[in-house]
């Protein structure tokens, strides 16, 4: 009987979280936080938005924008960046933290970041010759992810 009250919880709770997510999918960039928008017209003016995604959980809200090209970025709900992904292109210069720009110019010349993403502890990177760096918060190189 335990087992089936537990049960019932565990899919009620579920059921709740499912029906309060309030995903939704637009191109209107003015959803966005204004730090994204700053983000997006100082680093990537000249792309066009195909669409935006805002995904709403319980506790937080991110938000996907994917643009024409195909370049993925993401957002936090305070409108900080979580993610850049370039695809096949590098990620601006500008958009890269500093200490992060000059390891990989340093020890990878020739190639160029083309996707990063910030964790709770930690950048992880990737670069144009398929390898993938990690750094802490402070920017320092930690490892090469195989």
């Amino acid at each position: 009987m335990k087992k089936f009250v537990l049960l019932l919880t565990v899919i009620g709770m579920f059921s709740l979280q499912s029906a309060s997510a309030d995903d939704v999918v637009t191109r209107d960039i003015e959803r966005l936080p204004q730090a994204a928008k700053n983000f997006i017209q100082k680093h990537f003016p000249n792309e066009k938005v195909s669409y935006m995604k805002i995904d709403k959980e319980l506790l937080s809200t991110t938000y996907e924008v994917t643009f024409i090209s195909g370049i993925e970025l993401e957002f936090t709900k305070d409108g900080e960046w979580k993610e850049i992904d370039c695809k096949h292109t590098a990620v601006p210069a500008g958009a890269v933290p500093t200490k992060i720009s000059e390891y990989v110019k340093t020890n990878f010349p020739g190639t160029f970041i083309k996707q990063i993403e910030k964790k709770k502890r930690r950048y992880e990177v990737e670069l144009s010759n398929k390898l993938d760096l990690e750094f802490d918060m402070n920017e320092n190189f930690i490892k090469i992810d195989d």
